[in-house]
């Protein structure tokens, strides 16, 4: 008995000194998964800041730059989108959600300056062009003429697992002037990585929706018309001019219903049919003009003889799209 007692007290020993060591370990094991779960708050937090605020590093670092407007082979204006996006896409941190609703903003103005001699732009005076570029005469991202001294990151969150956001605030010299909020920066999270997919400023005035209305004078880089009520007077020329009835569809299309309704000294080649069985008829639809963004944009049902007459006479006149004119023209 005495024998099995001497057997048994170092393993009873040694078993407890296992089981000590084991709980020791354990304690560190479950100490260090504690100090991970409080860092990776920490470290997701830091990385939204760092991408969130990405896009306003680049703008500030590079003197709060517009889409530029450039001259193409052409001699006509070019908003240079290609370069822009490039940039952007350079960043790392910017989804495409972003890049597609910057696209969007744009579009007007670059279908709108592409009309216009870059010669001429260089020559306009101020606010010449704002009808559709009008973010091109101030800081858009900055929604100001005038630009602060730096800015500041604020209520910088973690929504869900792959949604966040963050405040910009603008910062002046002033010591008595507090900063000022500018915009909230929307992120997803994209294969790990965050992207901006939105920046909507805070107490700013958005730039306002343009109310629906056809009505008034249209043009293209050639010639322009009159919509009213119920017709519409199309100036191929200064002495030509004809009257054509339209159809409204809805507040944003209507039909224009050929017509031989004119004042015209000369002939604009409108009876032409250039060996075309399927020519425009008196009292049948045109075409079909729907307004998008402030522009008209026309769909003709007599494709062939367009083209025809476009080839054979002027192809400034029946255009796929017009501009609205400002009325003091």
């Amino acid at each position: 008995m005495k024998n099995l007692l001497l057997f048994l007290i170092p393993i009873i020993f040694f078993t407890s000194c296992n089981s000590k060591e084991e709980k020791i370990d354990d304690k560190k094991r479950i100490e260090n998964i504690a100090k991970q779960i409080e860092k990776e708050p920490v470290d997701e937090l830091k990385a939204i800041e760092k991408n969130g605020k990405s896009f306003y590093d680049w703008y500030f670092k590079n003197d709060f730059p517009n889409c530029e407007i450039v001259k193409d082979k052409n001699g006509k204006c070019l908003m240079d989108t290609v370069s822009y996006f490039k940039n952007l896409r350079n960043l790392g941190t910017i989804s495409e959600k972003f890049i597609h609703q910057e696209r969007a903003r744009l579009q007007s103005c670059a279908e709108y300056i592409a009309t216009i001699d870059y010669s001429e732009y260089e020559n306009a005076d101020a606010y010449e062009y704002d009808d559709y570029c009008v973010d091109i005469y101030y800081y858009y991202w900055l929604k100001s003429q005038e630009y602060p001294n730096s800015f500041s990151v604020k209520n910088v969150k973690k929504i869900s697992d792959n949604k966040a956001s963050l405040d910009i605030y603008e910062n002046y010299s002033e010591s008595n002037v507090p900063d000022v909020p500018l915009s909230k920066v929307s992120l997803e999270k994209e294969k790990s990585i965050w992207k901006i997919t939105e920046i909507k400023f805070i107490n700013r005035e958005e730039t306002p929706t343009e109310k629906v209305d056809i009505s008034g004078k249209w043009e293209n880089s050639e010639v322009y018309f009159r919509v009213g009520e119920k017709s519409l007077i199309y100036f191929y020329h200064g002495q030509c001019a004809y009257d054509y009835p339209v159809r409204k569809i809805n507040n944003n299309e209507f039909e224009m219903i050929w017509a031989k309704e004119m004042d015209c000294k000369f002939d604009n080649g409108v009876n032409n049919n250039f060996g075309l069985k399927k020519v425009p008829e008196i009292g049948k639809p045109f075409a079909k003009y729907t307004l998008k963004n402030n522009i008209l944009y026309a769909e003709y049902y007599y494709k062939d003889w367009v083209r025809e007459y476009s080839e054979q006479i002027n192809s400034r006149v029946f255009t796929a799209k017009y501009f609205r004119l400002k009325e003091n023209n």
